[in-house]
């Protein structure tokens, strides 16, 4: 993520336009970066395989204004005449424009200066809000900047994209546990909230309002390409298939060495603990004790889906063990007071019904304890037996009276599966075409 400080101070007006790409003193663009994008507007155009009417090539944004700096890039527009589509065409040409736009600059590293070119298809009628644009087919300014005394509250800038930034974390830990249309409506409804949050602040109060820099703080310090990214890589996880062990030492969502994001806030015993470690393995799995202790506690809450469910099992720790706690457990044989050793059966990994890739034993640890430090014991932990080699039904899950206790387990850096059986008639009645538009055979 960029530095706030060194962006922050970025958003002053500059006593001229920047000479590498201006003749200031013939107040036109440098007739060699000139020649040089528009070659990268026409092959640019020639790659998106579509027979358009371009009206212009201008460039925008704060290199084409006195707010220019080291975070800039050349934005260059390639306006066209979107009324050669029909209705029915235009939303499918407006995504292949989107998609051959993300893939050209993801697949080009192309700079002026030391300025990356991004390149973008822009219907004429649009609204734009630049108060410097540049005709680079024509040559010549269709709206010429002015240099204005602008006072902008930095710290107004930083407390606001401070608060967006909270509100993007937030929007990719809760999605965690979600599925990948429910992940992908939560992502795109902020996404929208943003894109409004900047509209509306160019519309009010052009390229100095508040929101539109706390958009390019966010865009700067790797916040909204953070945003926009989460959804496609958590897309690719869920349908991801990985080898998987039948042990319970799969996956641990949190990093091994660190622990936990943030310990102490929740006691032990709460589902929500955060110094907890969530191991994913199959349904049905067995989970051994990793401790020698006491059952002192036994909760079940009758439920086999969302994030409260299975059975919590909690051993206070002896022979210098310490406590531990097991959730999302189930046919647990147990009783309260009974003595337990290090390898010894708790019960199996639970499922969790529309969520079955996500099934996992939710370990809680007291603060300032390491999941780590009980690996030692990995042999007699890790058996690689089911409920089969228990002689367990997997149907038989035991009941306890107790009150059940919500629950969240630790979800950072999850690694997700899912297997899928899809269907290639339903498939190509829609991909089909979208790929011959791309140009894929």
């Amino acid at each position: 993520m960029g530095d706030l400080k060194s962006i922050l101070t970025s958003f002053h007006v500059q006593d001229e336009l920047n000479p590498k790409i201006w003749d200031n003193s013939m107040e036109k663009m440098s007739p060699k970066v000139r020649s040089r994008l528009l070659q990268i507007a026409y092959e640019f155009i020639e790659f998106l395989k579509v027979d358009i009417v371009v009206s212009d090539v201008i460039m925008t944004g704060s290199l084409s204004n006195y707010n220019w700096s080291k975070f800039s890039d050349v934005d260059l527009h390639i306006l066209v005449d979107f009324n050669q589509f029909s209705k029915t065409e235009l939303p499918l040409y407006e995504e292949l424009f989107q998609l051959k736009k993300t893939i050209y600059n993801d697949k080009h590293d192309i700079s002026i200066y030391g300025y990356e070119v991004e390149l973008y298809v822009q219907n004429e009628i649009e609204a734009h809000f630049s108060s410097g644009v540049y005709s680079v087919l024509f040559d010549k300014w269709e709206n010429k900047p002015k240099k204005e005394n602008i006072k902008i509250d930095l710290e107004l800038i930083k407390n606001k994209s401070k608060k967006w930034m909270r509100i993007i974390d937030g929007v990719i830990e809760n999605v965690k546990d979600e599925s990948i249309d429910e992940a992908k409506q939560i992502i795109d409804k902020y996404k929208k909230k943003l894109k409004k949050y900047r509209t509306c602040g160019l519309e009010e109060g052009g390229e100095y309002s508040d929101e539109n820099l706390v958009f390019k703080v966010l865009r700067r310090n790797g916040y909204i390409e953070k945003l926009y990214q989460y959804k496609d890589n958590y897309i690719d996880k869920k349908l991801s298939l990985k080898e998987s062990s039948t042990n319970i030492g799969g996956n641990f969502k949190t990093d091994l060495e660190n622990g936990p994001k943030n310990h102490g806030s929740r006691k032990l015993g709460n589902w929500q603990s955060d110094n907890a470690w969530d191991i994913f393995a199959p349904p049905n799995t067995v989970v051994n004790s990793y401790t020698n202790g006491t059952v002192t506690k036994i909760r079940d809450t009758g439920k086999n889906s969302g994030k409260i469910f299975g059975t919590q099992v909690s051993i206070k720790g002896a022979e210098g063990f310490p406590n531990i706690f097991y959730t999302h457990v189930k046919n647990v044989k147990l009783k309260i007071g009974d003595t337990i050793k290090v390898g010894d059966y708790i019960g199996v990994v639970s499922e969790w019904v529309g969520h079955d890739t996500m099934t996992h034993v939710h370990i809680g640890l007291p603060y300032g304890e390491h999941i780590r430090s009980l690996l030692k014991n990995s042999g007699k932990i890790f058996t690689n037996k089911t409920s089969t080699d228990y002689n367990i039904d997997s149907n038989d899950d035991k009941k306890n009276s107790e009150n059940p206790v919500i629950t969240k387990g630790s979800e950072e850096n999850t690694v997700i599966t899912k297997d899928i059986k899809g269907k290639d008639e339903e498939v190509n009645s829609w991909l089909a075409p979208l790929l011959a538009a791309l140009g894929f055979k």
